[in-house]
C-alpha cells in the first residue's frame, strides 16, 4: 500500500544526525581496545607467513587445513594488518571502525534502492535513517572492539551491495547497466563467501527480497544471475570441504534444547540486549542482569512497537511475511549452534527489518522519538559492557593487556610453563599472546592446569593476579 507523501519535516533528518553522532561517540572509545584472544592467533600466523615470503594467493589455496576458510577476511586481512600496519592494535581498530562505516553505508544504499523499487516516498530519508539506526545497534559491539571480528563488517558490506544491485537490476535499470548489475551479483557473493560462511544463504535472501518488492517471477536474465549465485555457493562449499578441518565443538550444528536458547538469544539481539546482560541473568548476578536486560530491551521494544503500529498499513501482508522470512533465514545456521551465541550473528538478519522500521517512521517526528529510544538503549548496552570486568569480554581484554605489559618488563626464561586457573580469562591472552608480546616461540610455551614439578612457572590465578613460582630443583 502507498500513502501520499506528507509535507517534508526536518525532524527525520534531525533523527539521522542524532543517531549518527551518537554512534560515532559510542564507538570511538573502541579505538583504544588492545589486541586480545584470537587477534594474537591470527597476527602471529600472519607474521610468520609474511616472514616466510609466501605468495598472497596461498591464503586462498592453503596447504594445511585451517579451522575456517576465510582467506579474504582472515588470513589475507591479517597479513595486510601485519605488513602494512605493523601489527598495530590502534590501526587495526581504526580499520574495523572504517569497515563498520562502509557496511552501514552499504545498508543505507540497499535501503535507498529498495525504497525506490517499492515507490516509497522520501527514499533518501528512509535510506539515511536505516543506515543511522543500523550503525548504532548493540550487535556491532564485538566487531568494533575485536579486530578478529572484522569479517562481520565485510560480510555485511558485500551482502548489502549484492542486495542493492539485485533490487536495482530487477526494478530500476535496463540495458547495459542492468547486465552489469546482474553480472556483479556473483562477484559480491564470492567476496562475501570468502569473508564468512553464512553468506551461503544469500541466494535464499535474494528470493525473499524479490518477493518483498514484487510478486512477479524472475525473468530470464534474473534467473540466470540467480542460478550463477547458486553455482558460486556450490563451488565454495566444495572448496571449503576440501580446505577446512573444523573440529571445534562450539560450532557444531544439531537439533536440541539449544535451538530454543538460540531463538531466545535472537529475540534478545533484536531488542538490543547485550550478550553480557544475558550471561549475567543466566549465570551471574541474576537481578542485575535482568535489570540490564529491561533497561536495553524496553526502549528498543517501544521503538519497534511505534514503527509497527504506524506502518501496519504501509506494507502488504506479503511484505510483512517477507520481513520475518528474511530475518529467520539469515539467522538460520545460528539457531543450530551447540554453544556459541553472539549479537553480531544477527548482523544480516536485521537489515530488512531495520529498513522497514525506517520506512514506517521516516515521514515525520516519530523518527526522532524512535531515534532517541534506540540511542538510549544502545548506550546503556554498550557502555555497560565496556565497564564490566572479567568475565565481560571487553574487561577481560584490558586485563590481558595490563598483564602482558607487566610481563614484558620481566625476564622470561624458556621453556615457559604457565599454570592457568581460569581458561576463559586466560583466553584473552592465550599461548599466542604470550608468544607475540614476550618474543617466545610458541613451542616453548606450555600451558597447563598445574605447574610442573620443576622449573620456573608463571601462575595465573582465577582472580587474574599472577606470580612466578621459582625453580624447585
Amino acid at each position: 500500500m502507498h500513502h501520499p507523501a506528507r509535507n517534508a519535516s526536518p525532524l527525520p533528518w534531525i533523527a539521522v544526525a542524532l543517531l549518527a553522532a551518537s554512534a560515532l561517540l559510542m564507538w570511538w572509545p573502541a579505538l583504544r581496545t588492545p589486541f586480545w584472544g584470537d587477534d594474537y592467533v591470527f597476527l602471529h600466523a600472519a607474521h610468520a607467513t609474511n616472514a616466510a615470503g609466501a605468495p598472497w594467493w596461498s591464503d586462498f589455496w592453503p596447504s594445511s587445513p585451517p579451522r575456517f576458510w576465510r582467506p579474504l577476511s582472515q588470513e589475507g586481512y591479517w597479513r595486510w594488518i601485519d605488513a602494512s600496519l605493523g601489527g598495530s592494535a590502534h590501526a587495526a581498530h581504526v580499520v574495523s571502525l572504517m569497515l563498520h562505516v562502509l557496511a552501514t553505508l552499504g545498508v543505507a544504499l540497499f535501503a535507498f534502492r529498495l525504497a525506490r523499487a517499492c515507490r516509497w516516498p522520501h527514499a533518501g530519508r528512509i535510506a539515511a535513517l536505516a543506515g543511522a539506526v543500523y550503525g548504532g545497534l548493540t550487535l556491532h559491539l564485538l566487531p568494533v572492539h575485536w579486530a578478529a571480528a572484522a569479517n562481520n563488517a565485510m560480510l555485511t558490506l558485500f551482502t548489502s551491495l549484492l542486495l542493492a544491485a539485485w533490487v536495482s537490476a530487477r526494478n530500476d535499470t535496463a540495458g547495459v547497466v542492468r547486465h552489469v548489475l546482474l553480472a556483479s551479483l556473483s562477484v559480491w557473493l564470492a567476496l562475501a563467501l570468502l569473508s564468512k560462511e553464512s553468506a551461503a544463504l544469500t541466494p535464499a535472501l535474494m528470493l525473499v527480497v524479490a518477493g518483498f518488492v514484487a510478486t512477479r517471477r524472475l525473468d530470464r536474465g534474473e534467473l540466470v544471475a540467480w542460478l550463477a549465485c547458486v553455482a558460486v555457493v556450490a563451488v565454495w562449499l566444495s572448496l571449503r570441504s576440501r580446505f577446512t578441518a573444523n573440529t571445534d565443538a562450539s560450532y557444531a550444528m544439531s537439533l536440541g534444547s539449544h535451538v530454543l536458547r538460540n531463538a531466545a538469544s535472537f529475540m534478545a539481539w533484536l531488542l538490543n540486549v547485550p550478550r553480557e546482560a544475558m550471561r549475567m541473568a543466566v549465570a551471574g548476578e541474576r537481578m542485575q542482569g535482568l535489570a540490564w536486560i529491561a533497561a536495553t530491551a524496553l526502549p528498543m521494544l517501544a521503538a519497534w512497537a511505534i514503527a509497527g503500529w504506524r506502518g501496519r498499513t504501509l506494507l502488504t501482508p506479503m511484505q510483512w511475511w517477507c520481513v520475518a522470512a528474511f530475518a529467520g533465514l539469515a539467522y538460520a545456521p545460528y539457531f543450530l549452534f551447540a554453544w556459541n551465541s553472539y549479537e553480531y550473528y544477527a548482523a544480516i538478519a536485521v537489515i530488512l527489518p531495520i529498513v522497514v522500521l525506517a520506512r514506517c517512521v521516516a515521514a515525520d517526528g516519530a523518527a526522532l522519538l524512535v531515534a532517541i529510544l534506540i540511542a538510549v538503549s544502545s548506550w546503556i548496552a554498550v557502555e555497560g559492557t565496556r565497564r564490566l570486568d572479567h568475565p565481560g569480554l571487553i574487561g577481560r581484554a584490558y586485563w590481558a593487556e595490563a598483564t602482558l605489559q607487566a610481563l614484558e618488563r620481566q625476564p622470561v626464561a624458556t621453556p615457559l610453563h604457565v599454570s592457568v586457573a581460569d581458561d576463559q580469562r586466560f583466553y584473552a591472552i592465550g599461548q599466542m599472546g604470550l608468544a607475540w608480546r614476550l618474543g617466545v616461540p610458541p613451542a616453548q610455551i606450555h600451558v597447563a592446569r598445574d605447574c610442573p614439578t620443576s622449573g620456573t612457572c608463571l601462575v595465573i590465578d582465577a582472580d587474574g593476579r599472577w606470580r612466578w613460582r621459582p625453580p624447585t630443583d
